[in-house]
């Protein structure tokens, strides 16, 4: 099991635009084969901060995911302001 967070900082003026793109991507992502959890939240301290919670099965569901957003039409690049800040965890109960 892959669990993780990853934490996006979206450049100024482009919350909006990333929220309404990521709303319809959050449920294609949890139809992928090895997905197991893809939660989306906001912070409340700052709008521009975004944080993913994720599980997938293996290593290799979590790269077809990555790849899966690029065929969603997702760039994060162009939308985030700096590098994305990604967590991994051992799961231990649930």
């Amino acid at each position: 099991m892959v669990t993780l967070t990853a934490k996006l900082t979206v450049k100024a003026g482009k919350e909006q635009e990333f929220e309404d793109t990521m709303k319809k991507v959050v449920p294609e992502v949890r139809k992928e084969p090895g997905n197991r959890a893809y939660s989306m939240c906001r912070s409340k301290k700052d709008p521009r901060v975004f944080m993913f919670y994720e599980e997938y099965v293996d290593d290799d569901a979590f790269a077809a995911h990555r790849k899966h957003l690029g065929e969603l039409g997702v760039n994060l690049a162009a939308a985030l302001d700096g590098t994305p800040e990604l967590e991994f965890y051992d799961k231990i109960a649930s």
